[in-house]
């Protein structure tokens, strides 16, 4: 019987490109060593993944099936700046979605009298532009 065949398990490198990008920001060469990238993705891969599960034992403590973001900041309750990073990003969310639920008029929601302005508003804005464009080319003496 032969023997089976042995995969050698190397680890998915997904955040190569990204970490290559982030150490020239921050002033490493535009090819750093490739050892340091690897180095850098396992602490962060490590560092992420542990604060996924902290934040899956608050989950199931609480007796949920989907993890919120809640479960989250439980997690980083000890860390003050990501915390308000997280604050800082929900509430920006919250706001760009807000914005787009104002701007999100579809042609459906329009009756034909409101079709109508919508239409004239954006002739007028045209023509302004082409009067500006003409104007601009014209010599004053």
């Amino acid at each position: 019987m032969a023997a089976p065949k042995r995969h050698n398990k190397t680890k998915q490198r997904l955040f190569t490109n990204d970490l290559k990008s982030l150490l020239f920001a921050f002033g490493d060469s535009s090819t750093p060593n490739i050892e340091t990238i690897h180095m850098l993705e396992d602490v962060v891969t490590n560092y992420l993944t542990d604060i996924i599960l902290r934040a899956n034992t608050a989950r199931k403590l609480q007796k949920r099936n989907k993890f919120i973001e809640e479960d989250l900041r439980f997690a980083l309750r000890d860390d003050p700046v990501k915390l308000g990073r997280i604050h800082d990003l929900s509430v920006m969310a919250k706001e760009i979605s807000r914005a787009n639920k104002m701007f999100d008029v579809t042609e459906k929601s329009l009756t034909g009298k409101q079709q109508q302005q919508v239409q004239q508003q954006q002739n007028a804005k045209n023509k302004t532009l082409d009067t500006k464009k003409k104007s601009k080319g014209r010599i004053s003496k």
